[in-house]
C-alpha cells in the first residue's frame, strides 16, 4: 500500500483543509495510505522516510497562526508557527526523492518557498502571481504520460503562479493564460532526479483549480507516474470542452 505524505496547511492565501479535502477525494478509490500535515512544526524528515510520494503546497512563509499550541483557541496575541523549508527538511526531500526514488509533487506556491537550493532541485524559477482571476489551461503536453488524454480547461478564480525552466531535460506539461492580466506562462513540468521523479503543478491557489474534472486527472496521472506506477484511468475523468 502506498504512502503518501501531503503537506497542505492554512496560510495567509491558501484554504489548505479545503485543498486537502478534494486533494482526499481524487484518491479517494484507492487504498492509499493518506497521511496530511496541517502544521509545518509536524512535519519531519521522520515522517517521509518511508513514503512513496511526498506533495507539497506551501510557500517560504511560515504557519499564519501556531494554531496547534499548548493553548490552542486561547491567546492574547498571534504567534507565528513555525516554517517548512528548513536545511534538516530540505536536506531529507532531497534525498529521499534522490537516493531512494520516492516521488514529488509541488503544488502551486512551492515554487515561491524562498529557499535556492530546493528550488534548484525543482528546476525551475518561481514568479509570483498578481491577482485572482480566470485562467485557461492550454497548450497541452500529449506526449508526456501524465497529460494524455486531457484537454485545456479553465478555472473561473485562480492565481496564476509561473514558472521559468531552467534545463531543457525538463518536459513542460502544460502552460497557463490568465483572462485579465493576458500572461502566458508556464505551469505544469516535470523531470527525473537520481532514482527519483518531480512533478510541478502550479493551479490551485483557490479550491476552484481541484473541482475541475480536467486537473483532478491531472493530479491522479501525476501521483502514479512520480511513485513510477502503471497509470490507470481516473473513475471521475471528464474533458468538458476539449479533448
Amino acid at each position: 500500500m502506498p504512502k503518501v505524505v501531503a503537506i497542505f496547511g492554512i496560510t495567509d492565501w491558501n484554504n489548505g483543509v479545503g485543498h486537502e479535502l478534494y486533494v482526499r477525494k481524487i484518491f479517494e478509490s484507492l487504498n492509499w495510505q493518506m497521511v496530511f500535515v496541517r502544521a509545518n512544526k509536524f512535519f519531519t524528515p521522520a515522517l517521509i522516510s518511508d513514503a512513496d510520494l511526498l506533495m507539497v503546497c506551501r510557500n517560504g512563509d511560515p504557519d499564519p497562526i501556531d494554531l496547534f499550541a499548548d493553548n490552542a483557541g486561547v491567546a492574547d496575541k498571534v504567534v507565528k508557527g513555525a516554517s517548512l523549508y528548513t536545511d534538516a527538511n530540505v536536506k531529507a526531500i532531497m534525498s529521499n526523492v534522490s537516493d531512494r526514488g520516492m516521488g514529488l509533487i509541488a503544488m502551486h506556491n512551492t515554487v515561491l518557498c524562498s529557499n535556492l537550493q530546493f528550488t534548484d532541485f525543482l528546476d525551475v524559477r518561481g514568479i509570483e502571481p498578481h491577482a485572482l482571476e480566470p485562467v485557461w489551461y492550454t497548450r497541452i503536453n500529449k506526449t508526456h504520460p501524465i497529460m494524455q488524454g486531457i484537454g485545456k480547461f479553465p478555472v473561473t478564480n485562480d492565481e496564476q503562479p509561473a514558472v521559468i525552466i531552467k534545463s531543457s531535460s525538463t518536459a513542460t506539461l502544460f502552460e497557463s493564460t490568465s483572462v485579465h492580466e493576458k500572461r502566458q506562462a508556464v505551469s505544469g513540468w516535470a523531470l527525473e532526479r537520481g532514482k527519483g521523479r518531480i512533478v510541478g503543478l502550479l493551479p490551485g491557489s483557490t479550491v476552484h483549480a481541484y473541482q475541475a474534472p480536467e486537473y483532478q486527472n491531472v493530479v491522479w496521472r501525476a501521483a502514479h507516474w512520480a511513485m513510477k506506477s502503471n497509470i490507470p484511468n481516473y473513475p471521475k475523468a471528464d474533458n468538458r470542452y476539449y479533448l
